[in-house]
């Protein structure tokens, strides 16, 4: 066994009391906490049936633990898996809950929903009160537009901010230990009009009767359930309290309040709790109810503070960079609100001699790279810089690290066009689900409205584009024509760059697809559908015969009786759908596993919403194409990704996914004012939309108004979204500092002036890269 630091034996010569510690990118956190664990199970001479509780932010590190833990206790002779628990606090509070269901006002058999179900039920509720109370919220839109602009804020994309702004507010309130009775006792006595939170009061209280009629609770009820038991119930707490003797907690920085109360009534007068982890990697701040405050304040009382502050992950250089981002953000910030981002203590190197040594030092190895580039051509100079190092570093890792999911998948398209390896199921979704997922719901989309000309020219992109790939091509580079969004609006998907390979293959490719465009434009244009899958008397395919290649006219009839056999399918359960779909487009066994899962699913959510038909299941499946939540396919994602088993390819992951990951080169994309603002005169907020009034963020406004609510206090319109725009811009300095301390070697930081080519570097990217040429560079 290695020898811990002498900064771990600190931390491992713990006895009692709390402890706060605060531990750098890389500095031995799990290795530390495990073996403290492992220690006090085998010397801390604990009773019979009496454990060591280890609290974790996520599933996957509970497996980490325990086995880990497992392996040392066996060294000391003991049997594994007793004297200690390691679990989420999510799972503590369920059993907490489970032991006293009654105090939280909930039936024996109460169930919880997971965060598809709990999404589909606020979406339901959401979507209710917005076409009943639409007016109320009209208000808060800018008048500086156009009817037709107006008429699709209205109609595409209010209806899902109001979801948005609820769900945030429901869990801001859930978290406050706030029912929808109480809020709405606050609202009446206040008396005063308070729009936002009476319209996320009236939802919040249309979703938690929908979980009532279902004996059902979320994963936030969960939480201020547990809290009101422990706060009940004497007895119980005692219980526990003498079961866990100590309580361990890693990765304190992501914890809320509530989480925070929990835990010091479980640690109680004994207070034998110890707190690990890293305010500077707090980075879901924005959309979680976590609070840094709170470790910093812990670690500042508690009666031991030990630093975990060496690391050997990152070579010399990248650690001097990351260190200079601590110090710009604190000292020299032109926004001295956001200069509290990030605190001591800086990384140090390891000694000479440590198991871990760092990488040697290369400053030449860190790079920051701007230009007048657009996304796409960002993507494509990275992506070719990629290829030779592969091939040169066959044995190492690397990754894409981007600000947003869409420039991930966006990622992935040019990496397959150059035939680079690459995996991307840190996404939320895999490029091959999203493939699948894709495929199968244009036509579930068409069966649910089979009059529509636009959605039969896209079923007929997928069929035909299967049809392609089965020849030997892939279908990556397929996109549907912008004329077959409904309506002549937006196109659905921007269109995929040309094919790859050698000249016959490209130019086979690009036959391909320009009758695969002709064929389908010429699809969208049939004024009744029926004239051509099922004609009485006048038939389209006919009466433009003439115009068509005698391929184009085979492939029609082919594509008609292909839509009849769909037509006929249409009655079918949901599930057997699915799967005779899927059937018809895959042979490969990933993806008619992935199709059996899209059925599981869909047949679930019937089942469970039986009032659905098509177009709402339809649009499950569209969540999934469009990468708008995680769904788990085949193979391994983020509970399990090991950067070390993809040697040779390129990671691609968004820059949150990337938390807790190393990789020997990485490359920062996208640093631009936009993702990366510094609240800063003329910086653009990604909450901020452009079709509110004033600027406004309705998200952080609707939580005004709560608090102002709850707390007797006024409420000043604005002030809530010029706090939000600090502490976003506080969230994207840790964010850059999380993104730097991923990297082992190698580090690329680069930027792009946006879609719109009205992007500057991020002010954070300018800063870093001066002190780089002045500090650090040769």
């Amino acid at each position: 066994m290695a020898e811990p630091r002498p900064q771990q034996k600190e931390v491992l010569g713990y006895e009692g009391g709390t402890m706060g510690v605060a531990a750098v990118p890389g500095s031995g956190k799990t290795w530390t906490l495990t073996r403290l664990a492992a220690r006090l199970v085998a010397e801390a001479d604990l009773e019979a049936r009496q454990e060591v509780l280890v609290v974790t932010l996520v599933n996957s590190s509970v497996d980490n633990f325990s086995s880990r833990i497992d392996q040392l206790v066996e060294q000391e002779g003991m049997l594994p898996d007793v004297g200690y628990r390691v679990c989420t606090l999510h799972t503590l509070a369920h059993e907490i809950v489970r032991a006293r269901p009654d105090l939280a006002g909930l039936s024996e058999d109460f169930h919880v929903v997971d965060d598809r179900q709990s999404s589909d039920i606020l979406r339901d509720v959401a979507e209710s009160w917005y076409q009943s109370n639409q007016s109320k919220i009209t208000g808060y839109l800018t008048g500086d537009i156009t009817d037709y602009k107006r008429k699709e804020v209205l109609a595409n994309k209010l209806p899902g901010q109001v979801r948005r702004v609820a769900q945030n507010a429901i869990k801001h309130a859930k978290s406050s230990g706030l029912s929808p009775e109480a809020l709405r006792g606050y609202l009446q006595d206040r008396g005063a009009e308070m729009p936002l939170a009476e319209m996320a009061q009236s939802i919040y209280q249309g979703y938690q009767q929908a979980l009532n009629v279902r004996s059902a609770v979320d994963y936030d009820d969960l939480i201020r359930h547990a809290l009101q038991v422990l706060q009940t119930d004497e007895e119980l707490l005692s219980r526990l309290q003498h079961q866990w003797p100590y309580v361990l907690e890693d990765e304190a920085q992501d914890s809320s309040r509530i989480q925070q109360q929990i835990l010091q009534r479980l640690a109680g007068s004994q207070a034998n709790w110890v707190r690990v982890g890293d305010p500077n990697q707090a980075i879901y701040e924005s959309f979680t109810t976590a609070d840094p405050n709170l470790l910093r304040e812990f670690v500042g009382k508690a009666s031991q503070s030990p630093k975990l502050a060496q690391s050997g992950r990152s070579q010399p250089s990248i650690i001097k960079l990351a260190n200079r981002t601590i110090w710009w953000s604190q000292e020299k910030h032109p926004n001295e609100e956001v200069r509290g981002a990030l605190t001591g203590p800086l990384i140090r190197t390891t000694s000479e001699g440590d198991p871990q040594p760092n990488p040697p030092d290369r400053p030449g190895r860190i790079a920051f790279v701007s230009g007048e580039f657009t996304e796409e051509e960002e993507t494509r100079k990275v992506a070719a810089a990629l290829g030779p190092w592969l091939e040169a570093n066959p044995e190492k890792t690397c990754a894409m690290l981007v600000p947003v999911r869409g420039m991930g998948v966006d990622a992935a398209s040019r990496l397959e066009e150059q035939g680079i390896p690459y995996t991307d199921s840190l996404l939320k979704t895999t490029s091959q689900t999203r493939e699948a997922a894709q495929r199968i719901e244009r036509v579930v989309e068409y069966l649910a409205k089979p009059t529509s000309p636009a959605r039969l020219a896209r079923c007929y992109v997928q069929w035909r584009s299967s049809q392609v790939e089965a020849n030997g091509a892939r279908d990556e580079s397929f996109s549907e024509d912008e004329s077959f969004s409904e309506g002549g609006g937006k196109p659905e998907g921007e269109s995929k760059p040309e094919g790859k390979g050698e000249s016959e293959g490209k130019s086979k490719m690009e036959a391909a697809k320009a009758e695969i465009r002709e064929t389908s434009r010429l699809v969208s244009q049939i004024g009744r559908p029926e004239d051509y899958i099922w004609p009485q008397g006048r038939s389209w395919l006919s009466e433009v015969e003439e115009d068509l290649t005698n391929e184009q006219l085979s492939r029609l009839e082919a594509f008609r009786e292909k839509v009849r056999y769909w037509l006929e399918l249409s009655g079918l359960p949901i599930g057997q759908l699915i799967m005779a779909l899927g059937r018809d487009f895959f042979s490969d066994p990933d993806r008619l596993a992935l199709v059996q899962k899209f059925s599981g699913l869909l047949r679930r959510a019937s089942n469970y919403n039986p009032e659905w038909g098509l177009p709402r299941l339809s649009d499950e499946l569209e969540v999934i194409a469009e990468n708008e939540r995680r769904f788990e396919g085949v193979g391994s994602g983020e509970a399990d990704f090991d950067p070390e088993d993809h040697k040779g390819e390129v990671t691609i992951s968004t820059m949150h996914g990337a938390k807790g990951l190393e990789w020997d080169r990485v490359h920062m994309m996208g640093v631009n004012d936009y993702h990366f603002p510094a609240a800063v005169a003329g910086d653009k907020f990604l909450p901020e939309k452009w079709f509110y009034r004033d600027g406004l963020n309705l998200q952080a406004e609707t939580l005004a108004q709560i608090d102002a609510l709850t707390g007797g206090e006024p409420y000043q319109e604005g002030e809530a979204t010029t706090e939000a725009r600090q502490e976003y811009a506080r969230e994207r300095i840790r964010l850059f500092y999380v993104c730097v301390t991923r990297a082992r070697e190698e580090l690329m930081i680069t930027t792009n002036i946006g879609r719109f080519e009205d992007n500057r570097p991020a002010l954070i990217f300018e800063e870093m890269r001066k002190i780089y040429d002045e500090h650090i560079a040769e």
